[in-house]
C-alpha cells in the first residue's frame, strides 16, 4: 500500500511584495547595514533563495514510491525547507523583526521534550538534524533525544508493510546506543511539516510590513533633517558640493542627476565673450530651478510646485524643471534632426576615451548648422566647453519653442534673450503639451 502523495504549497505573493518593498527605496535597503557590514548582498541572497527554494519545493512531489527505504525526497524537502526558515531568520535579524510569535509556538508539533521548553523551531530542527544533516550524530538536541547521540540508518514512508494500524507518514528509525534500547522510531506528519514551513514563510508578511516602516521612518528622519541653504556657503558651487552630497545619500545610485555636471557648468570659464552672456541665462535658469531641487531633496518629493518649479507640468510626465534643464529638449524638428548627433556629444562630457571623442567631434561638425544659430565654438577649447556650449544652445531652442522648459521658464531678460509678448505669452500656454 501506497500513502497519499504529499505536495506543499507555498505562498510566492509574499515573495513578490517583500522584494517589490525592498526595491520601492532601493537606497534606503542598500545602504542597510547589519553588524559591521552593509546588508544589501545578503538581502539579494535571500530574496534570489527564497524565490527558487519555493520554487522548487511547490513542484517536489513527495512519496511517490519511487525510494523504498531511505526517503531522499523526504531529505530534499528538509534542506530546502531549512533554507527558508533560515532566509527568514536572517531577514528578521537584518531588519529587526520580533518574531516571539513564531518563535515561541509549540502549537504546531506539540513537542516540548524532556524540560519541556521544546517549541516547534527546536523539534523541526531535531528532525532536520537526524534525518538529513547529522544522521550519524545527532546530539545538540538533548531534550528529544533518548542519549547523549542519536544515530538514524534510514529515514522511510510509512506504506503499511512493516508496522500496522500506524497513522504516521513517515518515520525516523534511531538507534540510541543505549545497551537495553535497540532503536527507536520518530512518527512524523507531513501536514505538521507543512504547516511548520507554511507559517515560517508566511512571516515574510510581518517582515514586509517592518520593512515598510523602517523606511518611511528613515525618511521622515531625512525630512527632518535641514539641507544647508546656500546662505551658509561661500560661493554658489559649494553650496551645489554639498547638494550633491546630500543627493547621493538620499537616493544613491537611484539618482538620475548629479550635480556633478551642473557644478562643472558653474566652473567653467567659457572662451568667447557673447557665449558668457548667454551662459548667464542658462546658469540663471539652473539657478532657479535649483531651489525647488533643495525643497525636492528637502522633502524627498517631486510633488507640487514647491518640489518642482513646474506651474504648467506635463500631463502623465514625473519630472522637474532642474531635470529638464539638465539636457534641455524642445521637441523641435531640429533638434530631432539631429538627434543621434547631439545624443553622442556627450561623449565630450567625461573621459569616455579617444575614439568615442573624435566620433562626437564629428558629430557636433554635423550639427553645426542648427547650433550656431544660439553659439560660437570659435576659440573653443576644452572638451567640456564644447559640450556645455551645446547644452546652452539646446536651452536656447527651448525658449523659441513650446516645450515644457518654455512655458515654465520666468518670462524675464535674466533667463531669456529676449521676453515674450503677452499675445507670444498666451499661445504658448493655451498648448496642451
Amino acid at each position: 500500500m501506497v500513502k497519499d502523495v504529499f505536495q506543499i504549497n507555498l505562498d510566492t505573493d509574499v515573495l513578490y511584495k517583500l522584494r517589490d518593498k525592498v526595491n520601492e527605496e532601493q537606497n534606503i535597503s542598500y545602504n542597510k547595514t547589519y553588524g559591521k557590514h552593509r546588508a544589501w548582498d545578503k538581502i539579494c541572497a535571500i530574496m534570489d533563495r527564497l524565490d527558487d527554494t519555493v520554487s522548487f519545493l511547490n513542484e517536489l512531489k513527495l512519496n511517490t514510491g519511487k525510494y523504498k527505504r531511505s526517503a531522499f525526497d523526504f531529505y530534499d524537502f528538509m534542506n530546502n525547507a531549512s533554507v527558508i526558515v533560515d532566509c527568514v531568520k536572517e531577514l528578521v535579524k537584518i531588519f529587526n523583526v520580533s518574531d516571539d510569535k513564531i518563535k515561541k509556538s509549540t502549537n504546531i508539533f506539540n513537542q516540548v521534550g524532556s524540560d519541556e521548553k521544546g517549541t516547534d523551531e527546536r523539534y523541526f530542527e531535531y528532525l532536520r538534524s537526524l534525518c538529513s544533516v547529522h544522521p550519524v550524530e545527532t546530539s545538540r538536541h538533548r531534550r528529544y533525544q533518548a542519549n547523549e547521540f542519536e544515530c538514524c540508518p534510514f529515514v522511510s514512508w510509512n506504506n503499511g508493510e512493516i508496522w500496522f494500524n500506524d497513522d504516521c507518514d513517515i518515520y525516523a528509525v534511531v538507534y540510541t546506543s543505549k545497551d537495553e534500547d535497540n532503536f527507536k522510531r520518530v512518527r512524523m506528519y507531513i501536514s505538521q511539516i507543512f504547516e511548520y514551513v507554511k507559517t515560517r514563510l508566511n512571516f515574510v508578511v510581518e517582515i514586509t510590513n517592518a520593512i515598510d516602516q523602517y523606511q518611511k521612518q528613515v525618511i521622515s528622519d531625512l525630512r527632518n533633517r535641514p539641507i544647508k541653504k546656500e546662505i551658509k556657503f561661500d560661493n554658489y558651487v559649494d553650496y551645489l558640493k554639498n547638494l550633491d552630497s546630500e543627493q547621493c545619500e538620499r537616493y544613491g545610485s537611484d539618482r538620475w542627476f548629479p550635480f556633478e555636471h551642473i557644478i562643472k557648468l558653474f566652473e567653467l570659464k567659457l572662451s568667447h565673450s557673447e557665449n558668457k552672456i548667454k551662459m548667464n541665462l542658462y546658469l540663471n535658469a539652473l539657478k532657479y530651478a535649483i531651489t525647488f531641487e533643495h525643497n525636492s531633496l528637502q522633502n524627498m518629493s517631486c510633488e507640487g510646485f514647491e518640489n518642482n518649479g513646474l506651474i504648467y507640468p506635463q500631463r502623465n510626465i514625473g519630472t522637474t524643471l532642474y531635470n529638464e534643464l539638465y539636457s534641455p529638449h524642445s521637441g523641435s524638428e531640429e533638434q530631432r534632426r539631429y538627434h543621434y548627433n547631439l545624443e553622442k556629444v556627450s561623449y565630450l562630457s567625461y573621459d569616455s576615451g579617444y575614439s568615442n571623442k573624435q566620433w562626437a567631434y564629428k558629430q557636433l561638425d554635423g550639427a553645426k548648422i542648427f547650433l550656431e544659430k544660439y553659439v560660437s565654438f570659435k576659440g573653443a577649447k576644452s572638451d567640456f566647453e564644447h559640450y556645455a556650449l551645446v547644452e546652452l544652445a539646446l536651452y536656447l531652442d527651448c525658449l523659441e519653442n513650446k516645450c515644457l522648459i518654455n512655458r515654465n521658464i520666468p518670462n524675464d531678460l535674466k533667463f531669456r534673450t529676449r521676453p515674450l509678448s503677452d499675445d507670444e505669452w498666451k499661445e504658448l500656454l493655451s498648448i496642451n503639451i
